[in-house]
């Protein structure tokens, strides 16, 4: 489901709320001292140290850090700086992990926190936050908390099963059911219930055994959403098994298996060899004599390719003299973003940056060039890198060529190679066609909401409404009680953010009053970055730009039209350089904030801005726009009517978004399943599909998937 789906609206007064561990709830919290935990044997201050230790099954040192701070606020900063290398399915498997969390902090707590469960009756229970709606909920403009509330819901869930028939089952908790679940580099082990514990005031439900052994590992709880959130494992065993039973139709297993030398691949069919990358390659350090051959972007999606055929806006350099160079068959592997799989073959001759490793085959009967670029990018080798890669930063991680040449690696016979490359290129093309057609399902319901919108904020709602014309060519008619006028005319304030000589560098501080520009609209909303700060002293003397409720928060540069609206919520912030602000003197702000967001209104700054770059955007062409004027309750009614819309909409596109996940998920796990011989395709009849899909979309697609990570790749070039 969507997370639009999953929101939640609560009353305060109604539930039980927590926001400090001091409060009477508090200790619902996971950041709540006083419930030590004890897992695999090590001993653990707080659930949240737990939980955030999670996220790094393959980086042992990084959960010692964790687990050894006093502080579960601190325990949870130290993760912060390797985010970016956590689990590569964590936000598919965070929930069920918090969930594991609490059950071990009851397990473990039994009386304490069982008693604290109990104590909340049958009221929602409420995380408030200032800043995260997804785990807990935000404080609303009416008061209310708004938010998907997961971890309330999940502690919601953990009382009713304490409550009721499933409490026993609380004592004995098994580990989730996901891969690479370690501790210490150690399979986190079952966790059991002090024999003895009770709650004060409740009598346990018990069968006349339970104190016999413990029950049988299982799972009780459902779902939190509506659809079940389900491992990447299961979703594939989920497909297998409802298929129907046809010899040859779907790949099996291998006659017979024997241990790989590395964890990570468990097991390989047995006449399958593997041996060390040093047995495999050889290191190349063949420079450019001119500087003058193909240059080649490396990238974690799209592998080794011409830079010419992918849009990179970084800059060039004024020569290319003594950069690397890569010829065909050649693994090419970015150093500094190897953990980010940043790597692949390459099908060219061309340059690279000096910084990449480029390695080459000793023996071309030994693997197939496809194969090893499926090989190199399997989720599972990509903790390899992880784990092999030096440095203090987690974006500063470097794979130096004797740590890649000592990782060992399967080696299937070639004409399995062949077999597997043949099988994984048909069911790519029924995936990429999927996927694309998904895509453009997603863009003609933005394109329909949109045209909803616009209609609303330029005709409103009745439309048999008699109407008159206004002489605008964007907007030729509006209902005839509607007045129309310049913006500028509705403005008390309509200004640019400070000048650029108005901040310096040293006035940025981490923390401080968030300085907002075009990158902070998001959505209509304002999502602020702990970088993009001032100090008090700088804030103050820049008062006249800082941001009230109310206030429409105007991009100057960037996506044309792009706005935003400042709530209540928001806090303290300073309009940036690449924006505008502008505050009205009469009307709704939300529908004016629509009304500027609209299709019709991004025409007509485009129309102005023609020959004039984005950052001569200024008040005089905002003031110029001629705005719909309708009733206050007109008004109010159309923002109704919008929201609705928006929630329509954003349950639709969530489904669709959700199967795009669920088939890259899947793709990911076949390609890992098949390459490293999980799967036997040996004798599956493979069929070109018909009507296979142009790579010239292909590549548009690819690009598109890729986003703006290609050119944060690409500048590791200029760290060198």
């Amino acid at each position: 489901m969507s997370q639009a789906s999953q929101v939640r609206t609560y009353d305060p007064s109604a539930s039980v709320v927590f926001l400090k561990t001091n409060e009477r709830f508090g200790g619902l919290s996971n950041m709540a001292p006083g419930f030590p935990l004890r897992v695999n044997g090590v001993r653990i201050r707080t659930s949240e140290a737990l939980y955030q230790a999670c996220r790094f099954p393959h980086m042992p040192e990084v959960q010692q850090l964790i687990i050894g701070e006093n502080s579960p606020m601190t325990a949870k900063m130290r993760s912060k700086p390797y985010r970016r290398v956590s689990r590569h399915d964590w936000d598919f498997v965070r929930v069920k992990i918090m969930r594991w969390c609490l059950r071990v902090k009851l397990a473990q707590n039994w009386r304490e926190f069982g008693r604290l469960l109990l104590a909340t009756g049958h009221r929602p229970i409420v995380e408030q936050s200032r800043k995260d709606d997804f785990w807990g909920a935000k404080v609303a403009d009416d008061g209310t908390l708004v938010g998907m509330n997961v971890l309330g819901r999940l502690l919601m869930e953990l009382r009713e099963q304490l409550k009721g028939d499933e409490a026993e089952g609380l004592r004995f908790i098994e580990p989730p059911a996901i891969s690479e679940f370690l501790l210490f580099g150690q399979p986190i082990e079952a966790v059991q219930a002090a024999p003895n514990a009770e709650i004060p005031g409740w009598p346990p439900q018990r069968s006349s055994q339970a104190d016999a052994a413990p029950p049988p590992p299982s799972d009780p709880q459902p779902s939190l959403f509506e659809q079940p959130m389900i491992s990447s494992e299961q979703a594939i065993e989920r497909r297998q098994s409802t298929a129907p039973d046809q010899s040859g139709a779907e790949p099996g297993r291998y006659p017979a298996y024997k241990p790989a030398k590395v964890h990570w691949l468990g097991e390989i069919p047995a006449h399958w060899s593997e041996k060390r990358g040093k047995y495999f390659f050889r290191e190349i350090d063949e420079r450019s004599q001119t500087g003058e051959e193909e240059l080649l972007s490396v990238s974690h999606t799209t592998g080794v390719t011409p830079r010419s055929q992918k849009t990179v806006t970084m800059f060039k350099a004024e020569s290319y003299v003594g950069h690397k160079v890569a010829r065909p068959n050649d693994v090419v592997i970015n150093t500094m973003w190897a953990w980010m799989s940043a790597l692949g073959v390459s099908k060219n001759v061309g340059i690279v940056s000096p910084a990449y490793g480029v390695y080459r085959p000793l023996n071309q009967q030994d693997f197939l060039p496809e194969y090893v670029g499926y090989l190199l990018r399997t989720p599972l080798l990509r903790w390899e890198y992880i784990c092999r890669s030096t440095g203090i930063r987690s974006s500063r991680l470097r794979l130096y060529p004797d740590k890649f040449l000592d990782i060992a690696f399967p080696c299937p016979p070639l004409p399995e190679q062949e077999r597997m490359v043949a099988f994984l290129r048909a069911k790519e093309v029924q995936i990429r066609r999927l996927i694309r057609n998904k895509r453009r399902l997603i863009g003609l319901l933005n394109e329909q909401k949109q045209a909803i919108i616009n209609r609303a904020v330029t005709r409103g709602l009745n439309p048999n409404a008699p109407t008159k014309p206004t002489g605008i060519d964007w907007m030729p008619e509006v209902p005839a009680h509607w007045d129309v006028r310049m913006l500028s005319r509705l403005a008390v304030k309509l200004q640019t953010g400070p000048f650029g000589s108005q901040l310096h560098q040293a006035d940025y501080v981490e923390d401080g009053v968030p300085v907002i520009n075009p990158m902070h609209l998001i959505d209509g909303s304002i999502r602020p970055d702990r970088e993009t700060t001032v100090n008090a002293k700088t804030a103050e003397r820049l008062t006249r730009h800082a941001l009230t409720p109310g206030e429409i928060v105007i991009a100057r540069r960037g996506e044309l039209g792009r706005c935003a609206l400042v709530r209540e919520v928001d806090g303290p912030m300073l309009c940036g350089t690449g924006c505008m602000t502008l505050r009205l003197s009469e009307g709704v702000p939300r529908f004016f904030f629509e009304f500027l967001s609209s299709a019709s209104v991004r025409r007509f700054l485009d129309e102005r801005s023609i020959g004039a770059t984005m950052q001569n955007l200024n008040p005089s062409i905002i003031g110029s726009i001629q705005t719909v004027v309708p009733p206050e309750d007109e008004q109010e009614a159309i923002i109704r009517e919008i929201e609705d819309t928006n929630s329509t909409f954003a349950t639709l596109e969530g489904k669709a978004q959700d199967e795009i996940r669920l088939v890259r998920e899947y793709r990911e796990r076949m390609i890992a399943d098949v390459i490293t011989g999980k799967m036997d395709v040996r004798h599956i009849e493979i069929a070109a599909p018909a009507d296979e899909p142009i790579a010239e979309e292909d590549d548009a697609l690819e690009e598109e998937l890729e986003g703006d990570d290609a050119e944060v790749m690409e500048g590791a070039d200029a760290d060198e």
